[in-house]
């Protein structure tokens, strides 16, 4: 098979890979919206968290809460205690909402950093840009990391367009820092089924090249 075909090849794979890799970019919360301290006080009186590297539970400015959700993982967190939610009533944990500079689609991951002790959950909300939300329930496991594949989330089934924030709100006082132990939000965008249907129609095309330059060397 000739340097040629492969010089063909490679620019039929660079073709491929490059909307591929354009979506597989992550983005961490970028602001806090909304901080609720909430009717379940925890073992302190206002917020609180600390550094999984260092002291906690430490008391926590406004400014410092706010500023733990923020970035990549660090080791800061904000916690977030509360207790079994009422149905069809206000949510009554501690409770933020983080954004990501611009609006999201559906075709995303939704990861969700916590630290601390195991078995730790929180009511998530994924709020669309007309004001409407959907509401997921998890339970922190063996690993820091919730990931949710936002796919199975359409938000024009709620009259909106994209999908523009996450809530994030405690359901329980366990750990040592009690509550959810925020640290990190990111959404991670994934391919898109036409991105996938080009990746097909670059391999056929590499294939139909293959087989051309048999028939021609025979």
């Amino acid at each position: 098979m000739s340097s040629k075909f492969f010089r063909h090849g490679a620019a039929v794979c660079a073709l491929i890979v490059s909307p591929i890799a354009s979506h597989a970019i992550t983005t961490y919360a970028s602001a806090t919206d909304l901080l609720l301290r909430g009717s379940a006080p925890g073992d302190m009186a206002g917020f609180y968290g600390g550094s999984l590297f260092g002291a906690f539970p430490v008391a926590l400015t406004d400014a410092q809460a706010r500023a733990a959700v923020l970035g990549a993982p660090d080791g800061q967190f904000l916690s977030l205690p509360g207790g079994p939610q009422v149905p069809n009533t206000a949510f009554s944990g501690a409770y933020v909402e983080v954004s990501f500079g611009a609006d999201f689609s559906q075709h995303n991951l939704l990861t969700i950093t916590e630290l601390g002790d195991n078995q730790e959950s929180a009511q998530i909300f994924l709020w669309t840009n007309n004001g409407g939300n959907f509401q997921i329930v998890r339970t922190r496991g063996a690993s820091d990391d919730i990931v949710i594949d936002l796919s199975s989330f359409d938000p024009t089934l709620l009259g909106g367009t994209a999908f523009s924030k996450v809530g994030i709100g405690g359901l329980d006082e366990n750990g040592a820092s009690k509550g959810f132990d925020l640290d990190a939000v990111a959404i991670t965008a994934v391919p898109e089924p036409s991105t996938y249907a080009l990746m097909l129609a670059g391999l056929g095309v590499i294939g139909w090249l293959g087989r051309r330059r048999q028939r021609h060397a025979a």
